[in-house]
């Protein structure tokens, strides 16, 4: 085996007849070589490839899979006030395990507390599933859902959601099972899966 660390290289280069000695010493400051001897002449050693073991190679392409849970941030609202919003799912992350929501517009006035009837347009979407629930108030649409907080007119993090919301105010929310369609109330119409975390844009139209 060669010490490259110690090799003296000498080349000669001919110009002209004349015979040109060139000496270049390599790195004198290096680590000791860690390759085992080798009973193969030099330059038919087989090279290496060092490979992940499986577990780790799949645990990282599974990444997106099993990753850690989005947090509400990680939701993207598309769309221009006034019309009916477009939800983007994060990718790359687990669906949320708890319940979170984020102001997108403030309203002003009254909270809502419990027992108000309110009037909301929402567009609700499955995380997993991708199935779309809409009532959004438009001139050729419904008119805005009514909805009487904390009396299971709807799932637990809808009353949750709403609650402290102001008339023209919006909020992204995002409801795990355990408080949505896993609840079983105000769910029977949707057809959601059991399992299934939804996301959430309400509108707050007015008090009643």
């Amino acid at each position: 085996m060669v010490n490259l660390c110690c090799m003296r290289i000498r080349a000669k280069n001919v110009v002209s007849g004349v015979s040109v000695a060139a000496v270049a010493v390599a790195l004198t400051a290096c680590s000791p070589s860690l390759e085992q001897p080798s009973d193969m002449r030099p330059g038919q050693e087989v090279p290496k490839t060092l490979s992940a073991p499986e577990s780790l190679s799949q645990a990282a392409s599974e990444h997106g899979a099993h990753g850690d849970a989005c947090a509400v941030e990680d939701f993207t609202v598309e769309g221009s006030s006034g019309h009916k919003p477009s939800i983007v799912m994060p990718e790359d992350c687990e669906p949320p395990t708890k319940l979170e929501h984020t102001t997108l517009k403030p309203g002003s006035g009254q909270k809502v507390s419990k027992g108000d009837t309110v009037s909301v347009d929402y567009v609700m979407v499955g995380v997993l599933s991708g199935k779309e629930v809409t009532s959004w108030t438009s001139p050729t649409e419904t008119t805005p859902k009514q909805i009487t907080v904390g009396t299971g007119d709807v799932v637990p993090g809808w009353d949750k959601a709403l609650s402290g919301m102001q008339a023209g105010g919006s909020r992204l929310v995002v409801i795990p099972p355990k408080q949505g369609v896993a609840a079983g109330t105000g769910t029977e119409e949707l057809d959601y899966p059991s399992n299934e975390t939804l996301a959430l844009v309400i509108e707050l139209e007015s008090i009643n």
